[in-house]
């Protein structure tokens, strides 16, 4: 009988544990929770978790849910960065399913703009990776304008969005007034 258990507990498993989550799982850098999961076989079950450092198990060992902490971890691959694996009331144990994590940092760069006179033309600014939002006082879509900024220190944003991740950076811009002459005078 318990033969038959275990060889209905793994056929069960492998049908109801697929995994849905791309292998490796793309994780955005310093995230402090991540919640997996795998569907709940149902009452009597246990679940097993194991996390890689620089990961930590912040809640739901045991339960068929966790939180994860990833803020510790550098970017790149974490190979078998989660494992799980169930346990039923008769102590018999799934074939464990594992996940690799990908922590993804992207740093977007500000091409530098040499300070400006209020008086000149729009200017356009270049972010890399390209595709990103550029935010601040004087700009317009990827053009800074120094007439529309304020004169001094203007603090421009680049925000880049990929693989579900936002990444910002800022860079500023210094706009100088236009200096004003009195009319001549003959002495």
């Amino acid at each position: 009988m318990k033969k038959l258990l275990l060889f209905f507990s793994l056929l069960l498993t492998s049908l109801v544990f697929g995994q849905s989550t791309v292998n490796p799982d793309t994780v955005c850098y310093q995230t402090p929770g991540s919640v997996y999961s795998v569907p709940s076989l149902g009452p009597g079950f246990t679940y097993t978790w194991t996390v890689a450092s620089p990961g930590v198990l912040v809640s739901g060992q045991g339960t068929n849910s966790i939180n994860v902490n990833w803020s510790s971890a550098s970017p790149g691959l974490i190979t078998n960065g989660i494992t799980v694996y169930a346990t039923n009331s008769s102590n018999c144990q799934s074939t464990p399913i594992t996940l690799n994590v990908f922590i993804l940092q992207v740093i977007p760069v500000i091409t530098p703009i040499a300070p400006l006179c209020v008086t000149e033309p729009c200017v356009t600014l270049v972010g890399t990776p390209s595709g990103g939002v550029f935010s601040g006082p004087g700009v317009s879509g990827n053009q800074f304008c120094p007439a529309n900024a304020s004169i001094g220190t203007n603090t421009i944003t680049y925000t880049v969005t990929q693989g579900g991740c936002t990444f910002t950076t800022t860079t500023t811009i210094t706009v100088n007034a236009q200096p004003i002459l009195s009319p001549i005078q003959h002495n």
